[in-house]
């Protein structure tokens, strides 16, 4: 073998190291320890040659400075959508279910329901207010699907202890 041939060959790669990631905070572990992985811009960035010079060239991109300011424009999927049980969700579907079951008892129409966007506006301060989304739709399932339900289990459950039933009408004021 020829001599530069030979230093080719036992020449040195650079490796991503744990002094680079602190050094970059934007890097992590890439798909080989020559590389080093974006975590703004999804790519893969060698470090084999200039090492953390490397780095630097690529936060100084244009790509790279232009993924920086695409994610800080736009809202993360995450900000969208709250835990399942969180307390505010629990307690803005209780305050729904409460509205559904006033309008119910009100002999409201279900049409009526759909001012409530008026409380995010009067009680713009209030958590609970501006995640209450029950309008005539969602009111009616409410009232339908679990009120209903609720209702008719609780009465037949009380019924169950009484042994006789008399029921008694008046139609007579109705011409029938």
């Amino acid at each position: 073998m020829s001599e530069s041939a030979v230093s080719n060959v036992s020449k040195r790669k650079c490796k991503f190291s744990d002094h680079m990631k602190t050094k970059c905070p934007c890097f992590g572990d890439g798909c080989n320890e020559n590389k080093a992985k974006c975590l703004v811009c999804d790519s893969y960035v060698s470090v084999a040659n200039k090492g953390s010079t490397d780095l630097e060239r690529h936060v100084a991109s244009e790509k790279h400075r232009n993924m920086v300011r695409t994610s800080a424009s736009s809202a993360k999927v995450t900000a969208f959508f709250q835990p399942k049980h969180s307390p505010e969700s629990v307690k803005a579907r209780a305050a729904e279910a409460t509205l559904a079951f006033h309008t119910v008892t009100h002999h409201q129409s279900y049409k009526s329901m759909d001012c409530t966007g008026l409380m995010r506006k009067l009680f713009a301060d209030s958590q609970i207010a501006n995640s209450i989304t029950c309008a005539r739709t969602k009111t009616e399932a409410i009232i339908n699907n679990v009120i209903g339900p609720h209702t008719v289990a609780e009465v037949v459950k009380s019924l169950n202890d009484i042994s006789c039933i008399g029921i008694a009408t008046d139609a007579s004021n109705h011409g029938a």
